[in-house]
């Protein structure tokens, strides 16, 4: 089960906080909407206590009947974290390129793929090597690279005759990005952890589901202040943002609206679950114990971690904060 370890994590941070979790399962709702107004949650068949927040662990899985439990919860006032069409929005990846482009970010070129394929329209748009991803997917599964033209008309007939149901995209292939990229965790409008993923085998994936390999790493400003706004046009709370390396610059790979961090905390020395609960409480106006030694430890990491750099003209120019360490378990 893929989530396994994050359900666990938070089930862990909130213990130590004194947070009574419940961690509840979509498809047990039963979902009663009326004009009536008031509270209704029903969860295997009994009656739900209004909670204070949900925190959504579904990603590009999501759902419509997950989406549908999520937004009735909104609309009887609940705070989410992320909000359900921001959630619907990511699982997209074309929508989420199309919301970055129209906002000035950069992206690699992508054409959705119809069927039969134009073959001559994606050498023409976007040449070769070209990376093939399917338009919903997560931890690398369903991208794959074709090298060169016969590659491509062979998946292209594989395509055309298998998978007319499916639907594909074509990207540009980034090639001094080829086997790493930075997962940046920004949560409540700032940038606090990043780590580098490499490949291990050569490959152009570096996802560590696969079996990459990651590393703390230290975001230039320029490379914070894409992933803060890829994450602030997404409309995410808490997000996972891939950016690959171009030859001066970088692109937006994608945005995960449920980002996996068992490789993160590891690489960096991180307590994910518990930065999600402080930054949320105090964005919420939620009691937590701690709150407060959190908020001064967070406000000055990030004001410390950059170093003696001149103010950004810009007060919104999101510095790199540091996620609070993990604390070591007592042993048993």
């Amino acid at each position: 089960m893929p989530e396994a370890h994050e359900v666990f994590r938070f089930q862990e941070a909130a213990k130590a906080l004194d947070i009574e979790l419940h961690v509840l399962k979509p498809s047990e709702f039963d979902l009663v909407v009326d004009s009536l107004g008031g509270w209704s949650a029903i969860y295997q068949g009994r009656e739900l206590r209004k909670p204070d927040l949900i925190i959504p662990r579904t990603g590009s899985e999501t759902s419509y009947f997950t989406l549908a439990v999520l937004r009735h919860f909104e609309r009887q006032g609940v705070a989410i974290v992320n909000p359900p069409a921001a959630i619907e929005a990511v699982a997209d990846k074309l929508h989420t390129l199309q919301v970055l482009a129209g906002a000035g970010l950069p992206i690699p070129k992508t054409i959705l793929g119809k069927f039969p394929v134009d073959v001559g329209l994606v050498e023409r748009e976007i040449g070769f090597p070209v990376v093939v991803k399917k338009l919903r997917g997560t931890r690398g599964a369903g991208v794959m690279l074709c090298e060169n033209r016969a590659q491509f008309d062979d998946l292209a007939n594989l395509l055309d005759g298998a998978a007319q149901g499916q639907d594909f995209l074509f990207q540009q292939y980034i090639k001094a990005s080829h086997g790493r990229d930075v997962r940046v965790l920004v949560v409540d409008g700032k940038a606090v952890a990043a780590m580098e993923r490499r490949s291990t085998d050569g490959g152009f994936k570096s996802n560590i589901s696969l079996g990459g390999a990651a590393m703390p790493f230290a975001p230039p400003p320029a490379m914070a202040e894409l992933a803060v706004k890829v994450a602030r046009e997404l409309q995410l709370d808490v997000a996972g943002i891939d950016i690959l390396f171009d030859k001066t610059a970088y692109r937006i790979c994608e945005a995960n609206s449920s980002p996996g961090f068992q490789g993160l905390e590891r690489a960096c020395d991180v307590d994910v679950p518990e930065l999600v609960f402080v930054a949320m409480s105090r964005k919420f106006g939620l009691p937590l114990r701690h709150s407060a030694r959190w908020e001064r430890a967070i406000d000055r990491a990030a004001k410390a971690v950059l170093g003696p750099m001149p103010r950004p003209v810009n007060d919104d120019a999101p510095a790199m904060a540091r996620a609070p360490t993990r604390r070591k378990r007592k042993p048993a």
